[in-house]
Order: C-alpha cells, then structure tokens, then sequence
C-alpha cells in the first residue's frame, strides 16, 4: 500500500484520539502542497508590485516609485476569496453502528472528515462553524478562524456521541435561518430514511450564496449484510426487533439499498446538492479530494 493510501486508512486513523494530531498526518503527510489560494486583480490586500505593461489600469501605476527611481510598475492584489466553511454532523443512534469490516463507527468516521476539513478551511483562511444534533443540538460553534478556535472544534468532536432519533426538520430549520452569506455547507449523515424530507431543508442550496456537499457514511454491512447464517437486527432509533437470515433477504435488501440511494441522489440533485456516498472502510482521500475540489479547485 502506498504511503499516502496507509495515511488515509481509517484501520490506522481509528485508534488516533487526539484530532489535531490526526489532521496533520492526513493533511501534511498525505495531501502535500495545499497551500493558501493567491488570486492576484483588485483585491482588498497588496501583494507585490510588478513591472508595468502596456494597457495596464493607470490606476495602479505607483506613481511615488515612478518620481524616486523613475520606474513604471504596478501594484498587484491578493484577492479576498475567504469564505464560511460550515461543517453539520448528524449525531444521531444510528450514526453509532460498526460493522466487522469497519475499523469505526460511522460517526467516528464522519467526524475524522470533518476535523480534515476544518483544519484545511482554517489553512487556507476560511471561517469554519461546527452544527451537530441528533433530537437537539449537540454542538454549535459559530464560524471563526485561528488556531484556538480550531481546537475548540476539535474538542467538539471529541465530545459527539451518537444518541437519539434526528430531528432533521428543527434542526434545518434552525441552522438555515442563520447562515452567514457566501458558505459552503458540508453535511455528512448517513441519510437514512431520510431521502424525501432532507432535501426539503437543503434548499438554500439552489441560492448562489451557498454551496453543499452532502457525504453520505454507510458501514459496509448496510450495503450488502453482514455474512451470517442468521442475525436479529434491532432498530437504532426505535425498539423493534426481527430474527432473520441474510441469505434469505440479501436480493431483495440490496434492490431496496440501491433504489434509496437512487432517489436520494435525485432528490439532492433537485436542490443543487452535490452528493457522494461513502463506507467506513473506504480510506479517506476521495472525499477529500471532493472538499478541495468544491472549495479550492485545483488545488
């Protein structure tokens, strides 16, 4: 296995508690060369001067170098290109399931993302916030930018539990009505029965003020069972119970898997969403790559 693949395995990530130090190894070891976006054009920051060509703005000719050193050159900017990087985590029961095949639970998972995620937004410059919830919140940080603040995210998701039945509806409602303009909004849940009413809540973003990503965490055995002669599955979120062979349902399981994902994918679609579904088996860098390239093109 390559060393960036080894770096961005969840088998080896999962046992790392302390979320600063597993940001640096994904990010640093794994995705070298990120670094801070310089757009040069009128832009709120100097950035250097450079020497004046012909159908340059006159305005930006430095008219005091010209009358000390008799040199034409003009002055160039680094464009604010700062954003929010809003980060919503669903922290409900069912966030809390782990398979055989998986070195964590889909929460663990989601929140590994989403430290690798606030620690490059908080690099490049960008304000980040953290919304949490399960039947409530669980943790709203408001977006900042710095290291201390960073940290504080960090020791968030430390702190997530999976607990509870979600309240998508509430929560949305909540969060939505105070997004900050000019955000980029990424949600990792795993979606589950939730394919017509989530989408609903996301419709802000069809507004060019926003930008979502929706990251799907699936464990391994909810897309195909687990290999078993005989299981009871028990409901996360609820009390029910039922003694079955996954021999017996597979077929039909997996026609029912695929077409939720189906419409959910079409569904996200509908509200400009962008989509990806992923397991917790699956190393980290795809999803990653999706974040960069949303928020930082080819970077």
């Amino acid at each position: 296995m390559p060393v960036e693949t080894e770096l961005l395995d969840p088998v080896h990530l999962a046992s790392i508690e302390d979320y600063s130090l597993l940001t640096r190894i994904v990010v640093d070891g794994a995705l070298p060369g990120i670094h801070r976006s310089q757009r040069h054009g009128r832009g709120s920051e100097f950035f250097q001067y450079r020497e004046y060509s012909s159908g340059d703005d006159l305005k930006l000719v430095d008219w005091k170098v010209y009358a000390k050193r008799g040199e034409l050159v003009s002055k160039s900017f680094q464009e604010d290109t700062n954003l929010t990087c809003y980060l919503v985590l669903d922290t409900s029961a069912s966030m809390g399931y782990q398979g055989s095949r998986s070195s964590c639970s889909k929460l663990r998972y989601a929140c590994m993302l989403a430290a690798c995620f606030a620690y490059i937004a908080n690099r490049q410059g960008d304000r980040v916030g953290l919304f949490a919830y399960s039947d409530e919140a669980k943790a709203w940080i408001q977006p900042r930018s710095g290291r201390g603040h960073l940290n504080r995210i960090f020791t968030a998701l430390a702190g997530l539990e999976a607990e509870g039945v979600n309240d998508h509806r509430s929560s949305w409602d909540t969060l939505s009505s105070g997004l900050p303009g000019k955000s980029l909004v990424v949600f990792l849940s795993d979606f589950l029965e939730a394919e017509e009413e989530l989408p609903e809540h996301l419709r802000f973003a069809t507004s060019a003020r926003y930008e979502c990503l929706c990251l799907q965490t699936l464990d391994p055995d909810e897309l195909d069972l687990p290999d078993s002669e005989a299981l009871r599955f028990s409901e996360m979120e609820g009390t029910h119970e039922i003694s079955t062979s996954p021999p017996a349902i597979r077929e039909d399981y997996t026609i029912g898997m695929n077409d939720f994902l189906d419409r959910l994918k079409d569904n996200l679609a509908l509200v400009n969403v962008e989509f990806e579904s992923l397991t917790t088996d699956a190393h980290l860098g795809h999803a990653l790559h999706r974040f960069l390239g949303m928020r930082y093109g080819s970077l």
